[in-house]
């Protein structure tokens, strides 16, 4: 595998939402996401982004995912009512195919399947287009909804890596997650 190309812009559709590249229309809805205090709370973030900044990297990551190859998939999830959360999906290594996800759903939305769907459909641009062999992702061990959300889309717990991130002058730990391409069946369950 010399690269990987993916075309752009990205469209996935799921039962409950689907994720596309960010549009200029997004970015109320994507600030209203982040500066939300109960996705802070779970978020790597120092502090909440400005309307401003939210602005100006809409337009970044739309000049970053037309580079080839493209190592970043920021997408956002958008259903029947409008935007309702994020789906991330970097590749860490094109020589070893691996990648990690990560996704993010607004407060008001969840409990719904979303994060399911956000999740399930990452692992199908990171297997079925992109042709990588394992996907990673990490979460907080308190944090039993994303650990279910990861069960539920066939990733396996492989432990816990303590004081792995250092967010906001606390150190957390995360419980790490993975799937391999071998672990799916030929359907992509």
């Amino acid at each position: 595998m010399g690269g990987i190309t993916s075309g752009y812009p990205v469209r996935l559709s799921g039962p409950r939402c689907a994720l596309r590249e960010a549009e200029d229309g997004d970015v109320a809805a994507l600030h209203g996401l982040t500066v939300d205090p109960r996705v802070h709370e779970r978020s790597l973030d120092e502090s909440t982004p400005t309307l401003d900044e939210v602005r100006a990297a809409v337009p970044a990551w739309r000049d970053e995912a037309r580079r080839e190859p493209r190592s970043r998939y920021r997408l956002v999830a958008v259903a029947a009512t409008g935007l309702v959360g994020l789906g991330t999906l970097t590749v860490d290594s094109v020589a070893y195919r691996r990648g990690e996800i990560g996704y993010v759903v607004h407060p008001d939305h969840w409990g719904r399947g979303l994060a399911t769907d956000i999740a399930g459909l990452l692992l199908r641009l990171g297997f079925d287009r992109l042709g990588l062999h394992r996907i990673e992702a990490t979460t907080r061990p308190d944090h039993v909804a994303s650990r279910r959300v990861l069960e539920k889309v066939g990733m396996r717990r492989e432990g816990i890596s303590r004081d792995h991130l250092l967010v906001r002058g606390r150190w957390w730990d995360s419980v790490r997650y993975a799937v391999l391409a071998t672990d799916r069946s030929p359907t992509g369950d």
